[in-house]
């Protein structure tokens, strides 16, 4: 089987992960929006978040970025700056870090730029 078949999936798989990109950019979003201006460690974190989810979006450097926003996520819950409780942000890092793990899929920047 071709490599960049297995990265890149198209049809349903990639369809699959497409709707998983954006389920933890959604997260990632309004994960993020609420830090902001609580602190300045908070509105890091929240930029950083807020990058990642419009990555995540475009599929920009996806499986570097959804482990950024996941040690954000931990780090943002450590730190009390979390408006939510812990499991959800433990949930959502496990989604983020099996998407770093299975990548972007055929419908993103980063399958338009290795097949070119």
């Amino acid at each position: 089987m071709d490599r960049v078949y297995l990265r890149f999936p198209m049809g349903s798989l990639g369809f699959g992960l497409l709707l998983l990109r954006l389920i933890v950019a959604t997260w990632f979003f309004e994960t993020g929006v609420p830090m902001v201006g609580a602190s300045t460690a908070a509105s890091l974190f929240a930029l950083v978040l807020m990058i990642a989810a419009v990555s995540l979006i475009a599929g920009v450097g996806t499986s570097a970025i959804t482990l950024v926003g996941a040690v954000c996520s931990i780090i943002s819950v450590l730190l009390g700056n979390e408006p939510y409780a812990w499991f959800p942000v433990l949930m959502i890092a496990v989604l983020a870090g099996s998407l770093a793990l299975l990548g972007p899929g055929g419908y993103s920047f980063d399958a338009r730029r290795a097949n070119n």
